[in-house]
């Protein structure tokens, strides 16, 4: 392993200890995480009022499965507010299950609920403040709501904390129709039990008055302590839905991991390091697949051979002796007897083996005329017009 793999390596372990750390201080503090979850201690976690109905004798349970089946929705069944918004089918077997007689207790999500139309509830922000579509995400502090005349809300107090109300536009409250059970001052529902079908539907329009940091000021428990307890006579369990807030069957370490990436800041920025790490490794790590062949050596042309050979003869003043061997080389390759050096006629030896060619006579003029310029001749030229010569002679 080379040093920069161990580099490497190194900046893998310390992100993982960084994602462990990070996980761990979110599991210690879960002040961040905004799930109205019957599973968490958070100021927004709902654990208060599932130990508090258990308190006053309600029989209590969690739900962690889909609502795939309808017929598995056995006894009472509490939703509040899901993380996770459900699917199509799911809102479709959930309201057939209540209008066979099924007690739902519901809390809407903020933003996009799907089951608004379904269960005829339309969901306002109770503040408006200054910021635009910000306000919903982040209303001002909550109104505060009285209880109206009913059995489940005799003795209660006002309600505190509500950023979110039911419009008249609703149909629980507009066509069903549904009776109102906690509104503000100026007319504004947040809360309402109507029938759909033969079932019952106890509608709150926020959590928050449910999480654990507002339960004891807010006086919601009565009304839902009192509704949980007529609903499970005879034994029956409510149960609160955690599938929809990213708790499942099985779902362990990884379902955990996978909702502190996926649905926490601290997460994101995980999550946004390892994008980060995978594009250093792409970038300095090994080269991917098998090695390119060498390109092949480029190789020198014969007429390089002939002008390095040219300079060399030039540079030893050995241009006479360069001449012969050119034409010795040129009588050899056309099956004659090289001409001795120092033979006479020297002047006329390529004549001699050109005189009787039947071809190529253009060629061996050329060469003729290249040779007859003696010693000052360019013997690149000279050898340019004998490898012409020969090609001429030897074309088939």
């Amino acid at each position: 392993m080379g040093s920069r793999d161990r580099w490497l390596l190194v900046a893998l372990c310390v992100l993982l200890v960084l994602l462990a750390s990070l996980g761990a201080s979110q599991k210690k503090d879960g002040a961040t995480d905004f799930r109205p979850s019957t599973y968490l201690t958070s100021p927004r976690g709902t654990r208060a009022l599932y130990l508090a109905l258990r308190e006053v004798g309600v029989k209590t349970d969690r739900r962690t499965k889909p609502w795939d089946d309808a017929d598995s929705l056995a006894g009472p069944l509490a939703v509040l507010a899901p993380s996770q918004a459900p699917s199509a089918g799911e809102l479709g077997r959930l309201a057939a299950w209540v209008r066979r007689g099924g007690m739902l207790v519901y809390v809407p999500r903020p933003i996009g609920d799907p089951a608004a139309d379904t269960l005829g509830l339309h969901l306002a922000v109770m503040t408006k403040g200054k910021g635009g579509p910000l306000a919903k995400l982040m209303p001002l502090p909550g109104g505060t709501a009285l209880p109206l005349p009913h059995r489940w809300t005799q003795g209660s107090g006002p309600v505190a904390g509500f950023h979110y109300y039911f419009t008249g536009s609703s149909p629980a409250l507009a066509r069903m129709p549904g009776q109102p059970l906690l509104r503000t001052a100026g007319g504004r529902v947040t809360a309402v039990v109507y029938s759909l079908g033969k079932g019952t539907v106890l509608a709150i329009s926020d959590a928050a008055p449910l999480g654990n940091a507002s339960l004891r000021e807010s006086g919601v428990a009565v009304l839902v302590a009192r509704a949980a307890a007529e609903a499970t006579r005879g034994g029956r369990t409510l149960r609160f839905d955690e599938f929809h807030h990213g708790f499942s069957d099985g779902a362990g370490a990884w379902g955990a991991v996978g909702h502190f990436l996926g649905g926490t800041a601290p997460g994101h920025a995980v999550l946004q390091l390892l994008a980060v790490a995978g594009g250093v490794l792409l970038l300095f790590g090994r080269r991917f697949g098998a090695a390119l062949a060498p390109l092949p050596a480029e190789r020198r042309s014969p007429l390089e051979h002939v002008e390095a050979l040219a300079g060399a003869y030039r540079q030893a003043g050995a241009r006479a002796t360069a001449r012969r061997l050119v034409v010795a080389g040129l009588a050899r390759r056309m099956g004659r007897k090289p001409q001795p050096a120092g033979a006479g006629g020297d002047a006329d030896v390529v004549q001699r083996l050109t005189a009787r060619l039947p071809v190529a006579r253009e060629a061996a003029a050329a060469l003729n005329e290249e040779w007859s310029r003696g010693p000052d001749g360019d013997l690149v030229a000279l050898a340019r017009n004998v490898d012409r010569l020969l090609d001429e002679v030897k074309r088939p």
